[in-house]
Formats: C-alpha cells, sequence, structure tokens
C-alpha cells in the first residue's frame, strides 16, 4: 500500500483535511498550478520608489512612473497620431486631468510634474449685445459712366451706399441669437455658452446693414490661455443662428478672435456664415461641480474597444466624444438606479459593477451603447475588486469571487470557500489583479493573498506573498507590478531570475480504514535539497507524531515510524532555493517494491 502525491492542486477550505478531494492540499503557497507539478514564483524585484513615501497608484507613462497619494485610475487618450501622448486620470475625491508629453517628466519626480484640468471651462453668457448700422454697406454699380472701383469718395472703400435707401418692405429681418466656446491654447473646444436675448438684424442684396457688438465675459482662470512650450493662444469662436433648408435655426460659425480681446462687431451676411459647431452639445467629464455632478466627479476612466474613452461615477457612465478625449456630450449618459461601484472592460463590451446588479454593456461608438441587465443580483463589493482575465470579469461580492463572460455570471469561488469564510476575508476591502491568467485577490484585513487559476476551475486556491497597495498590469509585457504595502516601492512580480520564493504545501489527511505504518518515502525533483515533513496521528492517543527530512537525492529513504496510524499527511516546508524547484512526485510506501 502506498500514497502518491502528484496532482499538487490548491486548497480547498470549505472541507475539513479528511474531506478534500484526492490532490487538493491544506496549504499551498507560493506555487503555480498550470504544470500539475509543485513549482514557486520568482522573486519580485524592485522598479523604485518614484519619490514618494505615500503612493497607492502608479501608471506607466513613457519613460517615468506616474504616482499618486489616492487610488487612481490612468489611461492614455486613444488618438490617432497623437504627438503630444496625452493621458488623462481620474479619482473619487478630484477633478479629471490631463498631462501632455512636453512637461509631464520634467524634473526629478514624483511624476506627473504638470498636470491640467481634463475639461475646458464653460464660456459664460455674453455680457452685452448692442445693435446699430453697419458702416460702408453698399453694392456694386451697376449705371453707365460711375467708376469701374467703386471708390467714389477716395475713402478705399470698394463699392457704392445706394442713392436712396431702400423701402421697409424690400429689407429682410431675422431674429438671431448668438453664443460662443473657448478653443483654449491646445486646440480643445468647450461647450457653448448659453444664448444671448433675441436680436433683430436686417439684410438687404446680400448685405448685413446691422452692426451688432458683441462684449464677452472676462475668460476663467482655468482656461488654458497660452502654452509657451508651443507657442499657442486661447482663441473665441462666435457663433450666430441662421434658418437652415429645414427651416429651424441653427448655429453657424461668425469669427474667430483672441481669446484676450472682449469685443466682436458683427456685419456678417447670413449667406455667408459657414459650418455649424460639432460641439454644442459637447459637456466636461462629471467633475467637483456638485450643483452639474451631485453624485460626484469621474472616479475611473478606461478605454474600451480600442477606442472608446469610458468613465464613471456614482450613478452615470459617460463616454468621451471619439477623438476629443475632453468632451463627453450628456447625450452618450447612461444612468443607472444602483450606485456604480466600477466598470471593467471585457473584450469590446463594457462590464459594470454596481451595488445590486451587474450590467454588459456593447456597441461600436457611444451614441449607440446598449446596457443589459443582468438576470443575477449580485453586488460588487469593493472598487478596487475587478480585473480581466482572458476576455472574463471577475469581482469581488459578499458571497464569493464572481465571474462575468459574455452574458453569464458565475461564482468561482463556491466550491472551495464558504460565505461564512469569505466574509472574513472582508470582501469590501479586497484588490484585484491578474498575471499569467491568474487571479490575485489582496486581502488587506487579514494580511492574505489568495490565487485562483482564471483557465483552470478545478484548480482550487492559492496563497501568495505579496503585500500590495494596489495593482498594475503593464500592458507591454502582460507583467504584473504592484505598490508594497510597507515599503511603498514599485515591486514586479515573478521577474527575479536568480532567486524564488520559499513555497509551502502541505496535502491533505489520508484516512485509512485499517491503520497502517508508513516507513519508505521518496521524492522526485529537479533539484534537490528539497525539505519534507511526513507525519501521522496516533491511532489511541491522538498525538501527532512528524519526522522531517532534507532530502538530497530521488533515492528513497526510511521512515523512522513503528506505529501504525489511521491518520497520514505529508508537506514540503520552505527552504530557500537559488534554482527553482520542481517537484513531480511525493511518495510513501511501506516496501521499495512499491515506489516508482
Amino acid at each position: 500500500m502506498k500514497i502518491l502525491f502528484n496532482a499538487f492542486l490548491g486548497t480547498a477550505p470549505k472541507f475539513d483535511d479528511e474531506q478534500l478531494p484526492d490532490g487538493y492540499a491544506t496549504l499551498s503557497n507560493n506555487t503555480k498550478s498550470e504544470r500539475g507539478i509543485l513549482e514557486p514564483w520568482a522573486l519580485p524585484t524592485s522598479l523604485g520608489s518614484f519619490g514618494r513615501s505615500d503612493t497607492k497608484s502608479m501608471h506607466k507613462y513613457r519613460d517615468q512612473w506616474f504616482t499618486w497619494p489616492e487610488i487612481t485610475y490612468a489611461v492614455n487618450a486613444p488618438l490617432k497620431n497623437d504627438a503630444y501622448d496625452y493621458a488623462l486620470f481620474a479619482s473619487a475625491n478630484s477633478e479629471p486631468r490631463v498631462v501632455y508629453n512636453l512637461n509631464a517628466e520634467e524634473g526629478s519626480g514624483p511624476y506627473p510634474a504638470v498636470t491640467y484640468p481634463l475639461n475646458v471651462p464653460v464660456p459664460d453668457k455674453i455680457d452685452s449685445v448692442i445693435t446699430g448700422d453697419a458702416e460702408h454697406w453698399y453694392y456694386e454699380p451697376q449705371e453707365e459712366g460711375v467708376d469701374s472701383t467703386g471708390d467714389t469718395d477716395g475713402d478705399g472703400i470698394v463699392g457704392l451706399k445706394p442713392y436712396q435707401d431702400p423701402e421697409d418692405s424690400e429689407y429682410d429681418y431675422s431674429e438671431v441669437a448668438y453664443s460662443y466656446c473657448y478653443v483654449d491654447a491646445w486646440g480643445r473646444l468647450s461647450a457653448l455658452a448659453d444664448p444671448t436675448d433675441i436680436v433683430k438684424i436686417r439684410e438687404w442684396e446680400y448685405v448685413n446693414t446691422t452692426a451688432v457688438t458683441l462684449t464677452f465675459p472676462t475668460p476663467p482662470d482655468s482656461l488654458l490661455l497660452t502654452d509657451p512650450l508651443r507657442g499657442t493662444n486661447a482663441k473665441i469662436r462666435i457663433f450666430r443662428t441662421n434658418l437652415a433648408s429645414s427651416g429651424t435655426a441653427v448655429y453657424q460659425f461668425v469669427a474667430e478672435i483672441p481669446a484676450t480681446q472682449n469685443t466682436y462687431t458683427d456685419t456678417t451676411y447670413s449667406g455667408d456664415l459657414l459650418d455649424s459647431p460639432i460641439n454644442e452639445d459637447w459637456v466636461g467629464a462629471p467633475d467637483l461641480n456638485t450643483e452639474l455632478y451631485p453624485n460626484g466627479p469621474m472616479q475611473k476612466v478606461v478605454v474600451m474597444g480600442s477606442d472608446i474613452l469610458v468613465g464613471h461615477n456614482k450613478r452615470i457612465l459617460c463616454f468621451a466624444e471619439p477623438d476629443a478625449f475632453y468632451a463627453w456630450p450628456v447625450k452618450y449618459y447612461k444612468v443607472f438606479q444602483e450606485d456604480i461601484v466600477t466598470i471593467e472592460t471585457s473584450g469590446s463590451n463594457l462590464v459594470v459593477l454596481t451595488t445590486g446588479v451587474p450590467y454588459v454593456v456593447q456597441g461600436v461608438h457611444p451614441e449607440s451603447m446598449d446596457a443589459a441587465r443582468l438576470a443575477d443580483p449580485v453586488p460588487c463589493s469593493s472598487p478596487q475588486g475587478s480585473t480581466e482575465v482572458a476576455g472574463a470579469v471577475y469581482f469581488t461580492s459578499e458571497t464569493g469571487l464572481h465571474r462575468i463572460e459574455g452574458y453569464a455570471i458565475a461564482n468561482v469561488s463556491t466550491g472551495f470557500i464558504d460565505n461564512d469564510s469569505w466574509r472574513k476575508l472582508d470582501p469590501s476591502t479586497m484588490i484585484l489583479g491578474n498575471y499569467d491568467n491568474k487571479v490575485f485577490v489582496r486581502c488587506p484585513t487579514v494580511d492574505k493573498t489568495l490565487v485562483f487559476d482564471a483557465l483552470d476551475p478545478n484548480a482550487g486556491i492559492r496563497t501568495v506573498d505579496l503585500r500590495a497597495e494596489s495593482f498594475v498590469e503593464l500592458e507591454e509585457t502582460n507583467d504584473l507590478a504592484y505598490v508594497d504595502s510597507d515599503t511603498r516601492e514599485l515591486m514586479l512580480f515573478d521577474s527575479s531570475e536568480d532567486g524564488f520564493m520559499e513555497l509551502g504545501w502541505e496535502s491533505k489527511t489520508y484516512l485509512f480504514n485499517d491503520p497502517v505504518c508508513f516507513n519508505i518515502a521518496k521524492v522526485r525533483a529537479n533539484t534537490y535539497p528539497v525539505k519534507v515533513r511526513v507525519e501521522y496521528d496516533h491511532a489511541t492517543t491522538g498525538e501527532t507524531v512528524a519526522y522531517t527530512k532534507l532530502v538530497e537525492s530521488p533515492s528513497f529513504f526510511y521512515l523512522p515510524f513503528n506505529s501504525r496510524a489511521f491518520r497520514w499527511r505529508t508537506a514540503v516546508e520552505p527552504i530557500s532555493q537559488a534554482a527553482k524547484l520542481e517537484v513531480r512526485d511525493i511518495q510513501l510506501a511501506q516496501s521499495p517494491e512499491e515506489l516508482v
């Protein structure tokens, strides 16, 4: 009779150590899962502290790492041929910000060195509108003998005033309103200001005979008036209503003037007005303006698919205008009944995790997004408790770790851990990350990090010595970095070439109907030594009897046991390994002939 340990699955604390299915363990720490052998992760390596002792979040930007003292989510703007490498970021207690490559990495850190508001301020209404007669309105001469230049009085004005004022019935009268927007020094467009009161203008023979003088308010301090690095300045873009072919009034372009110019006189003929504004319904992302956004600022921003920016606050899911990362039109808003906890991309879809029911959002353009409410009411428990692995979204709830794949939802931890044990891990504080198709669940309250294999639902639960304040998933290399809770250094997981984590593994307890005595053991591994412990519970006293051996070779060795017992187990204890340890199997036998 013998026992062969060769599956090395993870743990399933839902079962006691005798009820565990074969292959599962009572302890599996710092062990990998995918090859069916017992092997450790490589040690993490430090990428640096980056000048901040209170770091909670990080983002890799070009040559430097951005750090923040609060939970912050950052993405690179999905712009084609973006010469300025815009990156934007959001957090629950701050207004959304943006950086660009001309000064974000200046100085010695911490970075970003310079940030800007993501939103372009909405202009105040035009201060005053004054009408009068236009100067030098005229038409081309048609009478014989008149100078062809039309400059009859030498004032440089080409054309002639009419010899007689037209009759009132000959004029075309229109009622118009004015608005304007800012074009900041980066070329970003604000929303349009509130329209002015109605103004009457009169036109005759393709000429606007009314001069309308507009006085603009002083631009707000938050407007980026000038960018000395690019040598660009902000402008005011003026629009006036005009009748479209459908008979409705639409804004059309009048003129663009420097933002520092506070007046402009408009005499443009209606037929000479140009394009309508593309930004008529644009607004900024939710910010700290509680009058506009009582549910708070944008808390998180992600890229859906390849080019759609998505953010959320407590109740609103918002989408940026394509190719305009600073514009988040109201018409794209999705408002939810439940509070939004977090959002996570899932391939080309988006999963919205709420305090009630998850939603899957799908579409190819912000205007066509459709939100499907899933059938299972599973609330998300933690704002940092979600991650995406192999197209599926994993998230934490009070009842376990759940997976959403397509429109199906499943509890992936319920087979291994019961609800009470899961709740003791404090799901409201859990932090999720992913690496190598594994889901890492950091439980700071109990100082544990659990690992689930996303590709093998039967692999069980493992633990790893990883104390993360937050996870940083590196898109270019698919590596996992994390901010260490103790040192606040950025650590790169599983990255050392000459050091490995000390693994620990303990088998289930094997229970026999009749007492047996195992006195021979063998360990097959790629390298030695391997520290093995074999133990049993005494058949009459219940005392645990253990023997620990530093195994130096694949040869069998004798166990100093002379008692029979019903309950046997074995373990691999942690030791420092310069070379990667790979244990193929452990065998307990009663005679050498039983070994393989």
